[in-house]
């Protein structure tokens, strides 16, 4: 039996995750406040009443800036407060919906990561949150499905224990057989009582090359992927068909 192991927020796109033991999807959503901000490079232009899709070179992100893995942070999304912890202790709290709060959040981590006043990062945020649009790596409103068990077959091939929240999943999930995810796209899937459609393959990128217990860039993923497998893949991308609630261990089925 497939089961639901952990799910999974990024409030902040780039920055560190918060585990759930239980969500409510809304149909055609993401996980609500999922990747809701994001700190967008000098330069690049959001319109957050009309927001559209971006690529992720043009946000801060572990793609590039492995250093932000030396953060935890937490978000309250009632006071809007961020909460941003190095070695397990605070450092600082910003109140997101405060201009000057902000600005002090991206001087940390413009400071942080070396970069030029000249290229300091601003915060962005749709009008409406995640209901108006999420800062994913996909240009759709989707929900990232992680199988445990292909995941250990990937390490036992390497011979390296990999942490998987290197792959920022949602839905973390012990599956009967590794990479049978493969075979559900297009298909759908019921979790609890919700009801999703699987849309296509995770194909990675050089983010995930970072530890996130270290921040250090210690295992090529990519490589060892397409060595071992012939693609660059790991994970699936699924859409909510049907709203309702999950809970850590739902089954996951296939329909």
């Amino acid at each position: 039996m497939n089961t639901v192991e952990g799910i999974y927020r990024y409030p902040i796109k780039g920055l560190s995750g918060e585990n759930m033991t239980s969500v409510v999807l809304n149909a055609g959503e993401v996980i609500p406040g999922d990747r809701e901000y994001a700190f967008a490079r000098a330069g690049v232009q959001f319109d957050p009443d009309k927001p559209e899709y971006l690529q992720k070179t043009n946000f801060l992100a572990l793609v590039r800036d492995e250093k932000l893995a030396e953060f935890e942070t937490r978000f309250n999304p009632a006071s809007k407060i961020l909460s941003i912890f190095q070695n397990s202790k605070l450092i600082m709290e910003t109140d997101l919906a405060n201009p000057a709060d902000c600005m002090e959040a991206v001087k940390l981590f413009r400071e942080y990561l070396d970069m030029p006043t000249d290229k300091s990062p601003h915060i962005v945020r749709a009008t409406g949150g995640t209901i108006g649009h999420s800062f994913s790596d996909v240009p759709f409103k989707a929900i990232s499905l992680i199988n445990l068990s292909s995941i250990r077959d990937f390490g036992g091939k390497i011979d390296a224990d990999i942490n998987p929240l290197r792959f920022r999943g949602n839905i973390n999930f012990e599956g009967d057989v590794p990479w049978v995810e493969f075979d559900w796209i297009d298909r759908e899937i019921r979790i609890g009582n919700v009801i999703m459609r699987a849309v296509k393959r995770t194909e990675r990128c050089a983010a995930t090359t970072v530890n996130p217990a270290t921040a250090e860039r210690d295992i090529n993923i990519l490589k060892e992927l397409r060595r071992n497998y012939g693609h660059m893949d790991l994970g699936i991308y699924a859409e909510v068909l049907e709203g309702g609630k999950i809970k850590c261990g739902d089954e996951v089925q296939l329909i």
